[in-house]
């Protein structure tokens, strides 16, 4: 990773330990695989699971005593691994959009390529299906061939950020917009994990958690303009659980219910 990129980082991180922290993961691969390089390297269990439907569900057996780490979770507060971009500031967060001012130059790749960069994994031992995974998760490709091209080199920018550009770049050269919507269908990059009765669900053999969760904190899923979300922001910033701008000047957010 990019030394001024990284320095930018907290370094929380480096401590991460199974007697003293656990994951959240979210809805999606990028969060699942994200806590399986997680927990391959420190050893760390998922012991909650938030859903933006309905809230933070908690594993109290593996949660009881210990600290969450977030991830691929864009939380206002506390300790999280973490892609999206929002005005809202978070000083614990490790997000290459923490530093980002302008929307359209913003992090527009996946929670697990931060990882793959922080931890300093060697790309060169990867396949170039796992290559072409991590162009995919989160729709990394996109913006080298959206409108054109028009905007390639922001993810170029951030390809070499992340000091994967010389393994990642070939792949997009040699490919086109069809042909990594084709991967992530064909390896079902797209499904949705979801909670029932406590249980995870996803229409994918993948090794989800098998243990039970039990809802701690319910949230309310709203969609607003940045003015109206900085209003109640700055009216009632413990209001607010979870924050994304996920078009120019248009937020998703998550308050307590």
């Amino acid at each position: 990773m990019d030394k001024q990129l990284l320095d930018k980082f907290p370094t929380w991180y480096k401590d991460l330990n199974p007697e003293k922290h656990y994951m959240v993961m979210s809805n999606d691969f990028d969060s699942f695989y994200s806590c399986q390089l997680i927990t391959k390297t420190y050893q760390l269990e998922v012991g909650g699971f938030y859903s933006f439907e309905s809230g933070l569900y908690l594993n109290k057996e593996i949660t009881e005593g210990k600290e969450p780490i977030f991830v691929d979770l864009s939380i206002v507060n506390g300790k999280t691994f973490d892609n999206h971009y929002t005005f809202i500031e978070n000083l614990q967060a490790i997000n290459p959009n923490v530093n980002t001012s302008v929307y359209y130059k913003k992090y527009n790749g996946s929670t697990l390529s931060v990882l793959y960069s922080l931890f300093d994994i060697d790309l060169s031992k990867l396949k170039e299906t796992s290559l072409t995974a991590l162009l995919c998760i989160d729709s990394w490709y996109y913006g080298y061939y959206n409108k054109g091209g028009q905007y390639k080199d922001i993810n170029i920018y951030w390809y070499k950020k992340l000091n994967m550009d010389k393994y990642l770049l070939p792949i997009l050269e040699s490919h086109d917009n069809q042909y990594f919507k084709d991967f992530i269908k064909d390896w079902k990059l797209d499904k949705e994990i979801y909670i029932i009765d406590g249980y995870l669900k996803v229409s994918v053999n993948v090794p989800l958690p098998t243990y039970k969760f039990e809802l701690v904190q319910s949230v309310q899923k709203e969609f607003m303009s940045k003015d109206n979300v900085q209003t109640l922001y700055k009216n009632n910033p413990t209001q607010i659980i979870t924050s994304a701008e996920t078009f120019k000047d248009s937020y998703v957010i998550n308050r307590k219910k």
